[in-house]
């Protein structure tokens, strides 16, 4: 077994880095987009990006409704993205929900994904907000 210590992985050629076996098969590859968001519920938080790469805006389009805007958009229809929330305020109180949703790209438009969050009860503003997407861009 070999390890690896470098300071920067950089791509030869076009494209993001990927990871192969000794045969050639792809094992991998590197998240290219990823936000945590606050969705600005009943003030407990203000609306707005903490961190991400990748993304240009997220917009709030409604109660529990957002769009997620990225850098680049995505080449391929095979890009996949993933969703998780939580109703917990950022001292770890006040929430009980966590849930997940995933979606592949072929079904929003390349530059951007809008997704729902809420409780079983309905849609809401949740708190902790992550998207992460993997995929061509």
């Amino acid at each position: 077994m070999s390890t690896l210590s470098v300071a920067t992985i950089k791509n030869t050629g076009s494209g993001q880095p990927v990871f192969r076996d000794n045969n050639n098969n792809l094992v991998g590859q590197l998240v290219q987009v990823w936000v945590n968001f606050a969705g600005g519920r009943s003030g407990l938080t203000s609306f707005g990006i903490r961190a991400s790469n990748g993304v240009s805006s997220v917009v709030d389009n409604g109660e529990g409704d957002f769009t997620v805007n990225f850098t680049t958009a995505f080449a391929s229809a095979g890009s996949f993205c993933c969703t998780s929330q939580s109703r917990e305020d950022n001292n770890g109180g006040n929430g009980d929900h966590n849930t997940y949703y995933q979606r592949v790209l072929s079904y929003t438009q390349a530059g951007s994904i809008r997704f729902r969050t809420g409780t079983t009860s309905g849609f809401s503003d949740n708190d902790q907000i992550w998207l992460t997407c993997i995929g061509t861009q």
